[in-house]
């Protein structure tokens, strides 16, 4: 290995954990996304409520799938980018993965 190489090395790792925390945080984001839709669908809930417990379960299901996608990203993101390290692949992946997550920290001002 080269040592032109380990600068590029560094900086890719730390974007990769850069995406990985955002994405994690968006998990919530889109948590409470899923939250307000359904409040505006159902109308009002309180703790008292049957439809509250339906939103709860229903916020824990999306927490749950979020997260196994997530998992999944966050290992195939970082074999792929371990494998292709300042190649022209590997900041295009980056460049989608950071639009993808802004896109969704946009809809959640929206929305």
């Amino acid at each position: 290995m080269s040592l032109r190489r380990v600068p590029i090395g560094v900086v890719t790792f730390l974007l990769w954990l850069v995406t990985a925390l955002v994405g994690l945080w968006e998990i919530v984001i889109l948590r409470d996304m899923v939250f307000r839709i359904y409040v505006r669908l159902v109308g009002s809930t309180t703790s008292h409520d049957s439809k509250y417990w339906l939103s709860v379960s229903l916020g824990n299901w999306v927490v749950l799938f979020l997260s196994l996608a997530w998992l999944g990203l966050i290992i195939g993101t970082g074999e792929y980018h371990y494998k292709r390290a300042g190649q022209r692949a590997s900041w295009r992946l980056f460049g989608w993965t950071i639009g993808g997550e802004l896109l969704i920290l946009l809809l959640a001002l929206i929305i």
